[in-house]
């Protein structure tokens, strides 16, 4: 079976429009543009949403505000969903349950203090087949191996998730990963008692950095690049098969003024489950 997962990062500026953090540059544009601001630039990106093929996972992050109705509503497959919050920052799934099935476990907690990054770990049932959905914001890539090492231990003491660790798992997220370090040939690793969990994209290193340059809108002259980075991904353990991931072409647009959607670009996945 083939399905379309997307990992997207929202923009909480943008959703309130407001001129703050690192992409205030990119709200600034969006209130030149529109007269709405921010707010039209998040109804257009949840129309270029449901312009792709019908999708059956989503991962988001930054989400403040209402925007798993407004994607289920163009993204109809999709019925259910479950946030993780911690403190002011939120992440969400939403999910196809004729695909994924019923929620029956799940988890948040914080990746790095004293930042607010949450992690969602949720279980689902379908069937016979049981999945392991996981959707992290991840802190700057200085703080990687502290993230890492609260992963693990979240995992490792939580019974409820350990058990599950040799089913079917999918992990998408904002890895904030500018060196490109997770790809095909070095994987993202959960290190438990008694086993090691791979989990990976399907890209080499070089095609990544070429292809997956999701990160981040910047205005001409900015101290920050205009999206030279990678670090959204949806990564997979060996019990599912990656057949593609890509930026969608719809949020692609040649033009700094044709991408004011987000700061960030979605990154979307075809799996064999």
């Amino acid at each position: 079976m083939l399905i379309n997962v997307l990992s997207y990062n929202m923009s909480w500026a943008t959703q309130v429009n407001k001129i703050l953090g690192s992409e205030a540059d990119f709200v600034e544009a969006c209130q030149k543009k529109h007269k709405r601001g921010g707010f039209q630039c998040t109804e257009e990106a949840i129309e270029n949403i449901g312009k792709l093929d019908k999708i059956d996972l989503i991962g988001l992050q930054e989400v403040n505000s209402a925007l798993e109705p407004k994607i289920m509503k163009v993204q109809p497959s999709l019925k259910n969903y479950e946030r993780g919050i911690i403190k002011e920052a939120i992440v969400s799934i939403l999910w196809n349950p004729e695909i994924f099935g019923e929620k029956i476990y799940s988890a948040s907690f914080n990746l790095f203090k004293p930042e607010s990054r949450p992690c969602l770990i949720l279980i689902t049932k379908k069937d016979a087949n049981i999945y392991v959905l996981i959707n992290v914001h991840m802190p700057w890539s200085l703080h990687h191996n502290e993230a890492k090492d609260n992963i693990n231990k979240f995992i490792n003491s939580n019974k409820n998730i350990r058990q599950h660790m040799h089913e079917k798992i999918i992990m998408m997220g904002d890895f904030n990963d500018p060196k490109t370090s997770i790809n095909l040939n070095n994987p993202y690793i959960i290190t438990l008692t008694n086993n090691v969990i791979k989990l990976n994209h399907n890209l080499t290193k070089a095609k990544t950095k070429k292809t997956l340059k999701s990160c981040c809108w910047h205005k001409p002259k900015h101290k920050y690049k205009y999206f030279s980075d990678s670090g959204d991904y949806i990564l997979v353990n060996k019990n599912i098969r990656q057949k593609s991931i890509k930026i969608p072409s719809n949020f692609r647009k040649k033009g700094r003024t044709n991408r004011l959607f987000s700061d960030h670009m979605p990154v979307l996945s075809v799996l064999q489950l």
